[in-house]
């Protein structure tokens, strides 16, 4: 499988946080061409290769950042909340689609108010959520319930996925619909290979609010767990560097400190050798938010997160290197040879 059009394919099946029934159902599709996935309780999917006494595991989380119906008001207008770390800035003079219970897709727009009828006030601050509003184009709430819509339907930006030079991936949801292509892709090299160790590979759900699903996964005898997600980069104009000394093109990165704490420094150390040993060019980095290694962590499992950057994350242009994923791919194919 070309693992750009699995990022592609990916990144547009619906599956915020909460929400993870279509984006779920799609990765089993493709497990089930290696072997047969199981799902737990809450919806975490897993897939075993190989055996062996050592146990070790990748994960990615299938979920991402979006919105939800709150109300409905009666003029047709609908309010929403956030699903995660939506930035307000993103929303308003976006496309939208709402999912609704019975399968259609409505489109809608989050309009401004514009700068005609504004106050000099108004046109220097971002408006807050609560003044926000989606547009259906009804004029009812109603013609609103008569379209299908209804309380807590999820809703999500229109998407576009491009390639800019020939070098990077430009869509919104590549956090971490691109981990989960990553770990399809390194599946698809191991099957069929002699695996001196057992191999787990897990597909969680709600990471964007709270890392629910790697608190709970089921596997629990695992004796190495790589989390596979994204990181800032900080290799934008007017950023200070520091604050997140990432950049595109640079290599994967080991994400070892967060906002949640370090993690194993035993698997830092792993890591760093094999990359050294393979000539894999690989970043290190403190910075914010968190990954489910820190989930996985808190249950005992020594975890670590290998991330690729990103640059805008959580915006509707989120931009990766598939040259930094393509070296992630192969950084993994390494640990599991050992």
């Amino acid at each position: 499988m070309d693992l750009l059009d699995v990022i592609r394919d990916l990144v547009f099946v619906q599956g915020i946080s909460g929400y993870e029934d279509d984006i779920r159902s799609r990765v089993i599709e493709y497990l089930k061409k290696f072997g047969e996935p199981k799902v737990d309780k809450l919806g975490n999917v897993y897939l075993t290769l190989g055996d062996g006494d050592e146990h070790i595991a990748f994960m990615a989380h299938m979920d991402e950042i979006g919105l939800v119906v709150a109300h409905i008001e009666e003029n047709g207008f609908i309010r929403l909340k956030r699903l995660g770390g939506v930035d307000v800035r993103m929303l308003y003079g976006q496309y939208f689609e709402v999912f609704t219970k019975d399968g259609k897709r409505i489109p809608g727009v989050i309009g401004l108010k514009p700068p005609h009828i504004s106050t000099e006030s108004e046109m220097k601050n971002a408006p807050p959520i609560e003044d926000l509003y989606l547009d259906v184009g009804a004029s009812s709430r109603e013609e609103v319930i008569s379209m299908g819509i209804s309380i807590l339907d999820p809703v999500r930006w229109m998407k576009q996925f491009h390639v800019l030079n020939g070098r990077y991936i430009v869509t919104r949801g590549l956090d971490d619909r691109a981990g989960c292509a990553i770990l399809i892709n390194l599946i698809e090299r191991l099957k069929g290979k002699k695996l001196k160790k057992k191999v787990t590979f897990i597909f969680t759900l709600q990471e964007e609010t709270g890392l629910r699903g790697a608190k709970a996964i089921t596997e629990r005898d695992i004796d190495e767990l790589y989390a596979i997600d994204s990181v800032s980069s900080g290799d934008i104009p007017k950023v200070d560097y520091y604050l997140s000394p990432v950049s595109l093109g640079k290599g994967p990165v080991i994400r070892f400190i967060d906002a949640r704490g370090a993690n194993s420094i035993s698997l830092k150390r792993k890591v760093e050798e094999i990359a050294s040993r393979n000539k894999i060019n690989i970043q290190e980095v403190f910075t914010g938010g968190s990954t489910d290694a820190a989930g996985t962590f808190d249950l005992g499992i020594p975890s670590i997160a290998l991330c690729f950057p990103i640059r805008y994350t959580h915006t509707t242009v989120e931009m990766s290197s598939i040259e930094d994923i393509e070296a992630l791919i192969n950084l993994l194919e390494k640990i599991v040879q050992g």
